[in-house]
């Protein structure tokens, strides 16, 4: 059986270092970089001639434009220098809010990259996007062509961190959007569910109306599958600790975390810790006492459809 071909951008090494102690099958791959003063990339696939006959996998993602850039440029030459298949593994899909258009003339940007990464070259054997825990489950469907999308889930994960936040819990969402989701996943495990209701008083400003639940002296985990700013976040948490709420947990499985977004809630004074994994380059960043990180490496590497 013929190694397979591992190689990741810059920013997601930290999971190509866990494939390669998953699976020893992995042949380490690396890709120089540059960039000219001008601004433009410049790329390398280092000993491109163990590419060809043999399956690439390619840990890498849309977590900016730049990003993105790389993703096609490295793909389309993996195919060039014929690798057998080709594996696109993309812990996080960025632009995954903009899924749809509200207003007249919105982009929509998810499904723009989509027909973009379907555009890519076609390997003899196929071209596959592993994609986790999307923000919406239709974005795998805009994929064209020969590009075979495969949705994996973190639940194993997201299990244990659940279980790590202890007992006497209650499932909590941020708002009524995933509320059907949070719904389900307390079922699953058993655990009671709670959401509360906001009304939007202006563009930037909302407040809260309504809670479901009794969350008295309960242990509540606020699950969302994203956070960015982690303003929602926070206020729900507000909501939780008025209502009577013990100690407040935030899981989630892509920590994007801009703006200040740990700083806030670790300064709120109503969340004691936040769960998240390490799907998003951003999340490492900010692992300590208050942020504990996941990895979610098995997850990918065991989803992968190689032979």
């Amino acid at each position: 059986m013929p190694k397979i071909n591992l190689l990741s951008s810059n920013n997601y090494e930290y999971l190509k270092h866990n494939f390669l102690k998953l699976n020893s099958d992995f042949e380490d791959i690396k890709i120089a970089t540059e960039q000219f003063p001008d601004g433009e990339h410049y790329w390398r696939i280092e000993n491109c001639e163990q590419i060809k006959g043999k399956p690439a996998v390619y840990i890498c993602g849309t977590v900016n434009d730049e990003a993105i850039f790389e993703l096609y440029n490295v793909a389309s030459t993996l195919v060039r220098e014929q690798c057998t298949s080709l594996h696109l593994v993309l812990p996080y899909f960025g632009y995954s809010t903009m899924e749809r258009a509200i207003k007249d003339g919105e982009i929509v940007t998810a499904k723009n990259i989509a027909c973009l990464l379907s555009s890519i070259p076609l390997s003899p054997q196929g071209n596959f996007i592993y994609m986790m825990d999307l923000h919406s489950l239709g974005t795998q469907y805009y994929f064209e062509k020969s590009l075979h999308p495969i949705h994996l889930t973190s639940w194993n994960v997201i299990k244990q961190m659940i279980a790590d936040c202890g007992n006497d819990l209650v499932l909590a969402s941020a708002d009524m959007g995933r509320a059907k989701w949070i719904e389900k996943m307390g079922n699953q495990l058993g655990i009671q569910t709670a959401y509360i209701m906001k009304k939007r008083i202006s563009g930037s400003e909302t407040v809260v109306e309504s809670l479901n639940a009794d969350v008295q002296g309960k242990n509540v985990i606020i699950f969302d599958d994203m956070i960015r700013s982690g303003s929602s976040i926070i206020k729900a948490a507000e909501a939780y600790k008025r209502a009577g709420a013990n100690d407040i947990y935030v899981v989630v499985v892509h920590g994007i975390f801009v703006n200040g977004a740990i700083e806030k809630m670790q300064s709120c004074g109503y969340i004691k810790r936040v769960l998240c994994t390490n799907s998003h380059i951003n999340s490492l960043k900010y692992q300590s006492d208050f942020v504990k990180v996941y990895d979610v490496s098995s997850t990918l590497c065991e989803g992968l459809s190689l032979y």
